[in-house]
């Protein structure tokens, strides 16, 4: 059999050409409606034609940075300089690989006459069938579920902090600098009117706004570490170097409990999995070799960005690195201020993408009693039949011709006429209320948003980058296909889940204890 992947080689010369138009995704990724969609108004205003490998390449940075970046320094304290370095760009490594088994799974789902499997639930769909593609929405429930804390996490640690360190004589002991208040002001003023809202096309330019923070947070970081160093040493890069001499800092605690709590942060700051299928199809030519120069591209970005916030946010505070380095005593500097007060809004304007998302997922297809198989061939139609004048027919086992409107009222529906709690236009609203609260609830008990990317990246995370790439590509190929291939990822998913299974039960106990 031929390699779906195959085709032309990717000419560096097309970064930023326009031949074709931009075809919008027709339901929405992991976390946003269409992500190239979504930046395509962006990246024509910044004059980066849409669909060409420049966009594709932004919308990838902005879809993979994120709050993650908080933690890294964090994340160098706890293994050491050259380990953490090492786990920076085996995270992108590993990343980049299950990208490319995703690419490869897209191929093969075009290859029985159907279109380009779009999102992670139609891979599902078509691999395993409606119980794997349920399983696969809930488990991208859980992760936006998660994100929402963390980011909630982030509100409620640096507004206090900042409020204090800028306004005198105000202390972080004051009732209105609780965690509790201040973050319940937040999501009564700005998460829940924006989150019951229908339409929030104008907050997904929030994502260049956390972009631009992120680059300014790296910035900023570097000039206050050689800023302090003159403190200490009017020769600065003497400073860095001695640094850079110490054992303790090259190699840090070297244990294994370290490496398990680097290693899922470093995950974590890497997922943009499940936005890659989106991206890829709406590029102007998609190809594998295509989407894959741009992975490269964007992984070099992210790298640079980790190592350098990393890196120099480790070695400004060596011997007592906070979860979130902006919260360590930058001593009230203006820059630093206002790169937590950009992240804090950049974050809060993000939430509520994120209750859509989930609302949709959550509420998106109605609820039914389990599916038989002709409701599940029905379903099939729905999703692939993609040629309205040449559409695919199924027919049951006796040959007869499958019903794609069935007239009977479905239960939901009947439900629905019964119980007016279950009117979608009441659900929405108790979504969404239920969602916020319950983010609200566990963010004021968690005060270091470590623990939180730490749990996502223990948990959900894997299960998204990792596992269900490595399903996909199991049941959608031939046994003797990609044969190295396989193995590897079973390898390197085994591996994975393993050390961030363990740091889950480390997590667990020092929390309970």
């Amino acid at each position: 059999m031929s390699n779906p992947l195959a085709s032309s080689s990717t000419d560096s010369k097309e970064l930023g050409e326009n031949n074709g138009t931009l075809n919008s995704s027709s339901g929405p990724s992991f976390m946003f409606s269409g992500p190239a969609a979504t930046f395509s108004r962006i990246t024509s205003t910044l004059r980066i034609p849409a669909g060409s490998l420049r966009s594709s390449v932004f919308t990838l940075v902005t879809s993979t940075v994120g709050s993650g970046v908080l933690s890294l320094p964090y994340a160098f304290s706890s293994t050491g300089v050259l380990p953490t370095v090492f786990f920076v760009f085996f995270g992108a490594f590993i990343a980049y690989f299950s990208i490319w088994i995703l690419l490869t799974c897209s191929a093969h789902s075009s290859m029985e006459g159907y279109p380009s499997a779009k999102t992670y639930q139609e891979l599902a769909l078509r691999s395993g069938g409606p119980k794997l593609a349920s399983f696969t929405k809930w488990i991208l429930v859980v992760n936006l579920f998660g994100t929402t804390v963390a980011y909630m996490v982030v509100i409620a640690t640096i507004i206090p902090a900042a409020i204090e360190a800028m306004v005198p004589g105000v202390s972080a002991s004051s009732w209105y600098l609780q965690r509790w208040f201040v973050l319940l002001l937040v999501v009564a003023i700005f998460e829940v009117p924006l989150g019951l809202m229908k339409q929030l096309n104008a907050l997904r330019y929030t994502a260049l706004i956390a972009i631009f923070w992120s680059i300014y947070l790296t910035v900023v970081t570097v000039t206050e570490y050689f800023g302090m160093c003159d403190d200490n040493d009017p020769d600065a890069a003497k400073c860095f170097a001695s640094a850079m001499k110490d054992p303790k800092i090259l190699w840090g605690p070297a244990t294994f409990q370290g490496f398990t709590t680097t290693l899922p942060m470093i995950i974590y700051s890497y997922t943009c999995q499940a936005n890659v299928l989106p991206i890829y199809l709406e590029m102007n030519r998609p190809s594998p070799e295509r989407m894959l120069f741009v992975t490269k591209c964007a992984f070099t970005v992210c790298i640079l960005v980790y190592l350098t916030i990393g890196l120099f946010g480790y070695l400004t505070f060596p011997d007592d690195i906070m979860g979130d380095y902006l919260l360590n005593n930058y001593r009230h500097h203006a820059q630093v201020l206002a790169g937590g007060f950009g992240l804090v809004v950049s974050v809060a304007f993000c939430i509520p993408l994120f209750v859509h998302a989930g609302r949709f997922n959550i509420m998106g297809r109605k609820k039914e009693r389990p599916m038989t198989r002709d409701e599940y061939q029905q379903l099939e139609n729905q999703i692939m039949d993609f040629n309205q004048n040449n559409p695919v027919v199924h027919e049951d086992d006796d040959g007869n011709v499958l019903n794609l409107q069935p007239t009977t009222p479905t239960n939901a529906q009947h439900c629905q006429q019964v119980c007016w709690c279950l009117n979608r236009e009441v659900m929405h609203v108790w979504v969404t209320l239920l969602w916020l609260g319950l983010a609200y609830g566990i963010a004021c008990t968690v005060d270091n948003i470590a623990i939180v990317i730490g749990i996502l990246g223990s948990t959900t995370i894997p299960v998204i980058g990792y596992v269900l790439p490595l399903t996909f590509l199991l049941r959608m190929t031939n046994r003797d296909q990609y044969m190295l291939q396989k193995a590897a990822a079973v390898f390197f998913t085994v591996v994975i889940c393993i050390m961030c299974l363990t740091n889950l039960g480390y997590s667990i106990k020092g929390y309970a204890s």
